[in-house]
């Protein structure tokens, strides 16, 4: 497939992006002690404030028996972005009295294994604290909702990915790597995992499952200025690589450590990989789609990911919306939400009782 270019484009999704994400964190805090702060502005900061930039923020205290929905951002933005969201599915109390909101913020120029495995980590924490006896049902019926890379992170929550990444990076056996045991042991459980057991719903917007436009031209250029990888994460690869050899690991992995924007481009083997299968069985999963043209319809384009993209067969539900990338706050993205969250909250049906004889 190719992209159609059209001019200046890159640099107006750049500019929409960075421009969004700061006027998000900024608009409602910049006058937070004016004189003519008002009520709605109240809220907002209120709202901001629940939000940590890294790790599951819980908002509000932990509800036995109310089902944890975890909302993950995307590339160059953060928690924060999810708050009408969360603040419109609070008030709708049918969906309050049977879920809680939760959010996970990362740094999102890492590498997407990485992230996906602090995420794990993260999840499997809050299980110890909250339900390490398996008293809560609800625990079990974790919804994840992602917004573009989030939705990655998300489905890598509900796949297993056997030897498949493995063999991006080495044609040799993990059995043969030497190195320090904390860099073997991050290494294998960033790219060996099993679905999550908590995780019964994924939720996809915009996301980009065989890549991006994100890596054409100027953008792939300032992205790479925006994002490092963590000091320790590049330290521990530096390790494995020099440990182990020049002919050990194969090209690109060889000769550096990718970050996620290295990843995002379109059709990247990394992606692909995580195509096929999509997800664990008995894990339905939803697409919500942009389109800039008015009506939506597939073969389509957010301004930054193609339908072609953000479309995977098997879904439970496919909705497509004119909007573009940035669509989380969309009425009519917020509605799909509800709407899943609704079905996914009813009773699990019972098989009816044997007629007596």
């Amino acid at each position: 497939m190719r992209f159609v270019k059209i001019p200046g484009l890159a640099g107006l999704m750049v500019a929409s992006l960075l421009s969004w994400c700061r006027a998000e964190a900024s608009d409602s805090i910049s006058q937070e002690h004016g004189p003519e702060r008002t009520l709605a502005q109240d809220q907002r900061v209120a709202d901001l404030s629940r939000f940590e930039p890294s790790g599951l923020s819980i908002l509000r205290p932990y509800a036995k028996g109310k089902i944890p929905v975890v909302f993950i951002h995307g590339l160059w933005s953060g928690p924060w972005s999810w708050s009408r969201m969360i603040r419109e599915l609070e008030a709708d109390a049918s969906i309050a009295e049977r879920y809680q909101f939760w959010t996970f913020g990362y740094s999102t120029g890492d590498p997407l294994p990485y992230s996906a495995w602090l995420l794990r980590q993260a999840i499997e924490r809050s299980r110890a604290k909250f339900n390490r006896d398996s008293s809560d049902p609800a625990f079990d019926r974790m919804v994840l909702v992602g917004h573009s890379m989030g939705g990655l992170l998300a489905k890598m929550m509900a796949q297993e990915s056997k030897s498949r990444l493995w063999s991006l990076l080495s044609n040799r056996p993990f059995e043969q790597l030497t190195g320090e045991p904390e860099d073997v042991k991050l290494l294998r459980e960033g790219i060996f995992f099993e679905p999550r057991p908590e995780i019964r719903r994924v939720i996809f917007i915009a996301t980009p499952h065989r890549g991006s436009q994100i890596d054409d031209g100027p953008v792939k250029g300032l992205g790479a200025q925006l994002v490092r990888v963590a000091d320790p994460l590049r330290a521990a690869y530096d390790r494995l690589k020099n440990r182990n050899g020049p002919d050990f690991f194969i090209a690109p992995f060889r000769f550096g450590l990718p970050t996620s924007i290295d990843e995002l481009k379109w059709q990247s083997p990394f992606l692909l990989t995580l195509c096929d299968p999509v997800l664990a069985p008995k894990v339905p999963f939803h697409s919500i789609i942009a389109d800039r043209r008015d009506p939506p319809r597939p073969g389509g384009f957010d301004g930054i990911v193609p339908y072609a993209s953000a479309h995977l067969d098997g879904a439970s539900s496919e909705l497509l919306i004119t909007g573009w990338h940035l669509c989380q706050d969309h009425p009519q993205v917020i509605s799909q939400v509800r709407r899943i969250l609704a079905e996914h909250g009813r009773p699990p049906e019972r098989l009816p009782l044997p007629l007596a004889r």
